[in-house]
């Protein structure tokens, strides 16, 4: 079936880099999946500051093709799988992030294969569509990166944000003790995650150093979490006790120094971490909050939203 009589499909997508204006409707060919993808039926798709930048094209690639569909995590149900597909079959509910010339604020997506799993069965596909990006580079960062143990104090810079409230309890869920800076309004929110009130620091009115190596009995975190950057960057460091760990997670580069070791999390599309995140979910040791849903043809003020940064949990597109 050639382009120009391909079925179509609704996107949200750009025609060129730049402000909100341009992320508008497209009506677009139904992508076809290659041997090693599987075409998704889109429920719903989670909206990420990633989005915005790429929108910008602040993270442009060399490769990228006008119009471009964003969104780089979807839920949806399987549709059509490609030919050396043997991982998943057709109308089963699966999540994923993924790595693409063209992303989810669509109808349909092709993804490789090795980037999709089954959706947790006790979520949402709202709830689902918000969960893989944060969840694959909280769990990267902490499993792989900092290979946090059972018992170590984990010192989480932003708690309340994406990546944050999934690092507290896949913390949780190895055993470690976990601190978490926030603002204050947002304890509660952290505190039904099962953080305790007392291992959490009001970052607006507190020395956060102090306070962390109250907690710790003067040593500092055996480990920490960075998502913020910037100035807060140097408090996390001080944070942490001598030859300790930081997963940081902007880019940043952060001072050498107390032999602290810093890594910089580049998160991987994987089938493998969301099943983990599945099987976290499912035996109820990880939620995820929804903020807000916004149908599809309001792309562009959930983008918006997410910019504003208001308040704790994620925004989603719902895709009919």
């Amino acid at each position: 079936m050639t382009q120009a009589t391909a079925e179509k499909m609704k996107a949200a997508a750009i025609g060129r880099f730049g402000g909100l204006d341009e992320l508008k409707d497209y009506d677009l060919p139904k992508p076809q999946p290659a041997a090693d993808e599987v075409l998704i039926r889109v429920r719903a798709a989670g909206v990420g500051i990633w989005d915005s930048e790429n929108r910008q094209g602040i993270m442009a690639s060399p490769n990228t093709e006008f119009p471009l569909i964003l969104g780089a995590e979807c839920a949806g149900d399987v549709e059509q799988i490609g030919s050396n597909v043997h991982s998943l079959r057709e109308k089963q509910p699966v999540y994923t992030y993924f790595q693409a010339k063209q992303g989810a604020y669509a109808q349909f997506v092709a993804v490789k294969a090795n980037a999709v799993a089954l959706k947790p069965s006790n979520l949402s596909y709202e709830e689902a569509a918000a969960v893989p990006v944060d969840g694959v580079t909280a769990h990267d960062a902490l499993v792989d990166d900092i290979k946090l143990a059972p018992k170590e104090w984990l010192f989480v810079a932003g708690g309340a944000g994406g990546v944050g409230s999934m690092a507290v309890q896949i913390a949780a869920s190895i055993g470690a003790r976990v601190i978490a800076s926030a603002r204050a309004d947002d304890f509660g929110y952290l505190e039904s995650l099962g953080i305790p009130r007392t291992n959490l620091i009001d970052f607006e009115k507190s020395d956060v150093v102090n306070a962390v190596r109250e907690l710790t009995n003067g040593k500092g975190a055996d480990a920490a979490l960075d998502s913020v950057g910037g100035e807060n960057s140097k408090v996390t460091i001080r944070a942490v006790r001598d030859g300790g760990r930081i997963a940081e997670l902007t880019g940043q580069k952060l001072p050498d120094e107390r032999k602290i070791s810093v890594l910089h999390v580049s998160s991987k599309p994987s089938a493998k971490t969301l099943d983990a995140l599945r099987a976290l979910f499912e035996s109820g040791k990880l939620k995820v909050r929804v903020n807000k849903v916004f149908p599809l043809a309001q792309a562009r003020e959930a983008q918006q939203l997410i910019e504003q940064r208001r308040g704790p949990g994620e925004i989603v597109l719902s895709v009919n």
